[in-house]
């Protein structure tokens, strides 16, 4: 375990106790991050933002971008940009910043969500340590309307006190230990088994029999309120491949997922990166963080968990079984959460095997 790292979620209820960060409660910590519940302050814009400096608010941009009242009982239209405040007031400690990421319930409804920040010039990043300000998020609906309500909370922060990424030295020894990547039968793979870059694992697709979920858009409204509500063909059609080849179409939206199965160690974290331009014109991923203790199982003796990938393309792409189409990077916790994701119930994902759709959808949803 590295000295510095990812901050769990013991050490983040310290922040809340200390008054660090004030307006958010115990039910929003997981893990290793924060939910980012929204407050009751919502616009419609003309367009997506950042700030440009240090000093600019993002309040004060609103004019700017045409901001005008939405309200919550209001669907989202297709296509078109929001504003939502953050709940709470955040004034992190000198060494402490932060990155976020969309909750999986977000990104696999094809929903668009970045946070953005007074004073920060870059998307779901809070990379000046000792930051304070109003934070924000910015959402579109690409394929559906939405319905959103106070309190929900469509993002994710992970805080830190520096970088740790794992290197192929650790990167080998966590595998002799407990295993990071496994093949589809739940064999461990060792490190020459696997295709490294940059620190990263590059990992393949699945396209092989009932692959995935494809959507196509509709006008049907989905309330981001609501778990196992909708049936999944008001929204999505299965992907059934026989050759083990198929075209994801540009303007649609897919649920796919990786050959290997993944797993982290309750020491370490890990994050998907959503594009790599050398892999395609495609985006692999829309949520990304994946936390300590996943595909651990009870006893810490799992052999990981395939990764769900919402791939959305930029142009007709033909991809084939095996194909590379993510990479995964590791990074240290600064120490083991009091909680780890296998042990702490209740989420929709902790038994995935293929492709899964969001808590939104009736079960069965997995192919």
């Amino acid at each position: 375990m590295g000295k510095t790292g990812v901050l769990p979620k013991q050490t983040l209820r310290e922040l809340l106790a200390s008054g660090c960060l004030s307006g958010i409660t115990e039910r929003y910590l997981n893990p290793a991050s924060i939910d980012l519940p929204l407050a009751e302050e919502a616009y419609r814009l003309e367009s997506i933002f950042l700030p440009l400096h240090e000093g600019e608010k993002v309040r004060d941009l609103l004019p700017t971008v045409g901001a005008t009242p939405h309200r919550f009982d209001t669907p989202l239209e297709v296509g078109v940009p929001y504003l939502f405040r953050i709940a709470g007031e955040w004034k992190l400690p000198s060494m402490v910043y932060g990155y976020a990421n969309p909750k999986s319930s977000t990104g696999r409804i094809g929903f668009f969500c970045r946070t953005i920040a007074d004073g920060i010039d870059m998307y779901d990043a809070l990379f000046r340590p000792g930051w304070s300000g109003e934070l924000w998020l910015l959402a579109r609906p690409d394929y559906f309307p939405v319905l959103l309500q106070p309190g929900l909370a469509l993002s994710q922060m992970r805080l830190f006190d520096g970088k740790s990424f794992l290197d192929d030295l650790h990167t080998e020894l966590a595998i002799g230990d407990a295993g990071l990547a496994f093949d589809e039968g739940g064999k461990k793979l060792s490190l020459s088994e696997t295709r490294r870059h940059d620190n990263s694992f590059m990992l393949t697709i699945h396209v092989e029999g009932m692959t995935g979920w494809e959507c196509r858009g509709t006008r049907k409204v989905l309330d981001m309120s609501k778990t196992g509500f909708y049936d999944p063909a008001d929204f999505f059609e299965p992907v059934c491949v026989s050759n083990g080849k198929y075209i994801l179409r540009k303007n649609c939206f897919y649920i796919l997922t990786t050959r290997e199965r993944i797993k982290v160690p309750p020491y370490l974290s890990a994050e998907l990166r959503a594009i790599e331009p050398r892999l395609g014109e495609f985006r692999s991923h829309a949520a990304g963080y994946i936390d300590p203790g996943w595909g651990c199982g009870a006893d810490g003796e799992g052999c990981g968990r395939p990764i769900t990938l919402e791939v959305i393309p930029q142009e007709d792409t033909l991809i084939r079984h095996g194909q590379r189409i993510a990479r995964l990077r590791y990074e240290y916790m600064k120490s083991v959460p009091e909680v780890r994701y296998d042990d702490s119930g209740g989420s929709h994902y902790s038994d995935q095997e293929t492709a899964r759709l969001s808590k939104h959808f009736k079960k069965p949803v997995q192919l």
